[in-house]
């Protein structure tokens, strides 16, 4: 009764102790690995192919440089993604900190000279109007200062016009950003959530940011638990305002150092913002209205594209985070990737290509374009539309300005193609070979000639790297969201995911919009629901087994966890709700440990006894047995089909007859101790010993299907180390002769048990196969033969023995015919001429059953020449000559009847 109510408080105390342990956090990071598993089994989440990656990598920092870059190369990438129809830009990049102002190239590079070559040029044609008039005496002398004055104010004006660009060169670069980020129109920048005021931050743009960032179509619910900033550090006013919205890019670590999970909201002095994905995924979905409870956050009537307007509910994590479900992949094998670098390349080549078409325009090449207008004007019509649309002008334009642009390339490449040069050069090569030039002509000639090669060929060259650049980006950018982030080598933006230990960050975006679009969320369940299962789980291990046997107390221990376990994972595959593992797994754990526990001290007196009794007298195996099953002990026994060996040294009389007391004792433990290894080695059972003779058997108490096999190699490798012990004996002169022992082997239906009375008794065998075992031990001498069977032992043993079959007897006390086998070696070892021996000796056999005495006799003398005083040989040719001198009776059957044991 004592013992029951103690199993009985063991779950509820390991449950309540495991409980009370949970707020120190010791389970969290045991549960953080299992959950890494779990998702390792998970089948992988599909990837959104909107998804684009377009990383500030190491590609791109090489050939641009160290980052952070100036800001309008950023808002060139950003217009140009515009141009290849991008969707969405999300930068994950804090633009909190105003930048140096820098240079516009196009002003620079593309404007300027064409400014000043157009107003010289104007100035200079009219001055050498004027001159000429003059000379010409055109112009009155009283009229020409009325003229001058007019060049003057020319001159005034062409300044005045030169000034005005040249402070174009100069540009500010968040400006610019920003009005890239208006341009491009669907651009999300960062909010940084403060646990600090910041008072370096302007008043206004946090007030602006407060009142157009926040969200505003947000139900709570009292239930719910958001995490708090103090203060908000939102991207500068020319870049935040020019946006569609941002979000926050504060993260969370687990206790681990990993990243699992991200706060989708979070509060600042009464209003609310997103995290930056998530701003970008409601605004993919349709700007839903969003309700937040304690476990759950709902968008309502979310568009999806391609799906019916639907709630989605996003389940919350026990500490109101949502768990994301990332890609089972490294951050280069997760989503879809782009270098910024073809950006920045795009826009080079392209400047390097106008460069070379405005020479070639000055030059007069391109008057050989056969449009509707100069080819030139189309790519000069479409920067002026850029630069309206830049400046917040006409933002339908977009559509006309991507028609011109391929409008412009396609014309371009086809006049760059259409073998042109190679006409002008034809036409340059006639003229030379007139040879009616002087040199200077002939040299001007070449050099044009020259010029043209390298114009068209550098334009072509450019234009084809360009028409490369631009295929890439025409397959990678449309319609894509685009998240821009630092990702190059020197980037302290990593962490470590369930899938890779250094995973850029600007990743955990994309894989955060990816969990939303797909619907493939991840939730946990709160840590008591593992108590309580725990308990049930526990109760139900302590009501099963505290009555077994430690053995099967902890497999039942085992199988309770695995269903547990097994149920936690399906849960997890098929629901993706991680159910707590730890305090239930370490409560069922404790519970079968400590009911094993217990159950061995209360019965260790009782095994302890059973070892000391019979340790002594029984095999290790039959203690083990005893011990497993204590009820064996009773009287009885049971009927098995096994193996018997008995074995005895001859004349062991005599040479005992020579030794002293103490001498027999020694020579008889070596000899025993040895045989008796090889039996116990070989998993046989040891009966008794009497005298110099052992009794044993094979089968019992430990069932083995080959016992037989096992009884005749055992009766082999004693005879084989017999022969070792011999010459160990002679040498040292322990015996006055060689040990020769003779075993008899059978196999059959036997009694095993316990034998004896309730105060002694004895584990034996009895029947008559054991006794049949016991006769052909000493039939041996009969034949000459040291290890005798019988025919079931034979087909038991199988083929991995060499037998020699021998005569169908009737031995003393058994009167069924039994076929008699010599147990010659392992088949492995056998010799060649032994083996010729037994083929011989077989044919023997045949014939003498068949009174063919003649032919008997000369199988077996073939046998006696292969083996000089061969046992049965001379045995079998001694019975051959006295039957062919008086044949047996009419009727005789070959069965002889042995009269002694």
């Amino acid at each position: 009764m004592n013992k029951n109510k103690l199993g009985f408080l063991i779950p509820l105390g390991i449950i309540v102790i495991l409980a009370a342990i949970y707020p120190t956090g010791l389970y969290e990071d045991p549960e953080h690995l299992v959950y890494n598993l779990f998702l390792r089994i998970k089948p992988e989440i599909k990837e959104d192919e909107s998804i684009l990656l377009v990383n500030i990598d190491d590609l791109a920092i090489s050939k641009v440089g160290m980052f952070p870059w100036p800001r309008d190369i950023m808002a060139d990438g950003l217009v140009l993604l515009k141009e290849f129809d991008a969707s969405y830009a999300v930068f994950d990049i804090e633009y909190t900190e105003a930048s140096l102002r820098g240079l516009n190239p196009d002003i620079l590079k593309i404007e300027v000279p064409y400014r000043f070559d157009s107003e010289f040029g104007s100035l200079r044609s009219n001055l050498q109007d004027l001159l000429d008039a003059i000379a010409a005496g055109a112009i009155p002398p009283a009229h020409i200062p009325l003229y001058s004055e007019e060049v003057l104010n020319l001159t005034v004006d062409t300044e005045n016009r030169l000034k005005q660009t040249v402070s174009r060169i100069e540009r500010d670069n968040d400006e610019y950003l920003g009005q890239a980020a208006r341009y491009f129109g669907d651009t999300f920048f960062t909010i940084g959530m403060l646990p600090d005021e910041d008072d370096d931050i302007s008043p206004e743009v946090k007030e602006w940011t407060r009142l157009r960032r926040s969200l505003q179509a947000l139900e709570i619910e009292k239930s719910s638990s958001i995490k708090s900033a103090v203060d908000i550090r939102p991207s500068i006013f020319p870049i935040i305002t020019r946006g569609l919205s941002a979000g926050f890019v504060n993260i969370v670590v687990d206790t681990d150092g990993m990243r699992r999970r991200i706060d989708l909201v979070m509060e600042e002095n009464g209003n609310y913002f997103p995290q930056l994905a998530f701003s970008a995924a409601l605004e993919l979905l349709g700007n839903p209205a969003i309700g937040m409870s304690g476990r759950a956050v709902t968008l309502k009537k979310a568009r999806i594209p391609g799906k019916t307007p639907a709630d989605i509910r996003i389940p919350l994590a026990e500490d109101h985070t949502m768990l994301i479900n990332w890609p089972k992949k490294e951050f280069e094998e997760s989503f879809r990737h782009l270098s910024f670098y073809y950006l920045v390349l795009h826009s080079r080549q392209e400047r390097d290509l106008i460069d070379n078409l405005r020479a070639m325009e000055g030059a007069g090449y391109l008057d050989y374009y056969q449009g509707d207008a100069p080819l030139m004007d189309y790519y000069d019509y479409g920067r002026s539309l850029k630069e309206q649309m830049l400046a917040g002008k006409s933002p339908e334009s977009m559509e006309e300005y991507r028609e011109v642009r391929s409008f412009f390339f396609s014309e371009l490449e086809a006049f760059l193609n259409s073998g042109i040069d190679a006409s002008l050069e034809d036409e340059i090569n006639t003229l030379l070979q007139q040879n009616t030039f002087p040199e200077e002509t002939v040299a001007e000639l070449e050099g044009i000639r020259e010029d043209i090669r390298s114009f068209f060929s550098a334009s072509r060259s450019i234009s084809g790297n360009l028409k490369r650049t631009r295929e890439i980006l025409q397959r990678e950018v449309p319609g894509s969201l685009c998240i821009i982030g630092w990702t190059g080598t020197s980037t302290i933006d990593r962490g470590v995911t369930p899938f890779d230990e250094s995973y850029d960050n600007v990743g955990t975006h994309a894989a955060i919009i990816n969990t939303i679009l797909q619907e493939e969320f991840l939730d946990d369940l709160p840590w008591w629901y593992g108590v309580v299962l725990g308990l049930l789980f526990s109760m139900v291990v302590y009501f099963i087994t505290r009555r077994l046997s430690p053995v099967w107390s902890t497999v039942v221990g085992i199988i309770f966890i695995l269903l547990y376990i097994s149920a936690s994972i399906m849960l997890f595959l098929f629901a993706g709700i991680y159910l707590p593992l730890m305090i239930a797994v370490l409560s069922i754990s404790g519970t079968f440990i400590i009911l094993t526990i217990l159950n061995l001290i209360f019965t260790a007196k009782e095994k302890t006894y059973i070892r000391s009794a019979f340790g002594h007298y029984l095999s290790d195996t039959v203690v083990s047995e005893l011990l497993n099953d204590p009820e064996k002990l009773t009287l009885g026994g049971e009927k098995k089909h096994i193996t018997a060996a008995f074995t005895d040294v001859k004349g062991f009389s005599t040479i005992s007859e020579q030794l002293t007391p103490t001498e027999l004792v020694t020579l008889l433990n070596l000899y025993l101790s040895q045989m008796s290894d090889i039996i116990l080695d070989l998993g046989g059972t040891i009966d008794k010993y009497e005298g110099d003779a052992i009794i044993a058997f094979f089968g019992a108490p430990v069932d083995l299907k080959d016992h037989a096999s096992r009884a005749c190699r055992a009766a082999i490798q004693m005879k084989k180390t017999e022969a070792r012990l011999n010459t160990r004996f002679l040498e040292d002169q322990l015996a006055p002769g060689p040990l020769l022992t003779r075993i008899g082997i059978n196999t059959g239906d036997m009694v095993v048990g316990n034998m004896g009375t309730a105060r002694k008794m004895d584990y034996t065998i009895m029947g008559n196969a054991v006794n049949l075992a016991a006769r052909l031990e000493g039939v041996n001498k009969q034949y000459g033969t040291w290890i005798l069977t019988s025919e079931i032992t034979k087909e038991n043993a199988g083929d991995d023995f060499a037998f020699r079959m021998l005569d169908r007897v009737r031995v003393v006390g058994i009167n069924e015919p039994v076929r008699l086998y010599q147990v010659v070696d392992e088949t492995k070892y056998l010799e060649a001429e032994m083996g010729k021996a037994i083929s011989s000796f077989h044919a023997g056999i045949e014939r003498f059953e068949n009174k063919e005495w003649d032919g008997a006799i000369e199988a077996f003398t073939q046998v006696l020449n292969l083996i000089p005083g061969d046992g049965p040989a001379e045995t079998f040719l001694k019975r051959c000559r006295e039957y062919k001198e008086n044949p047996p009776p009419e009727g005789w059957d070959g069965v002889f009847n042995l009269t002694s044991k």
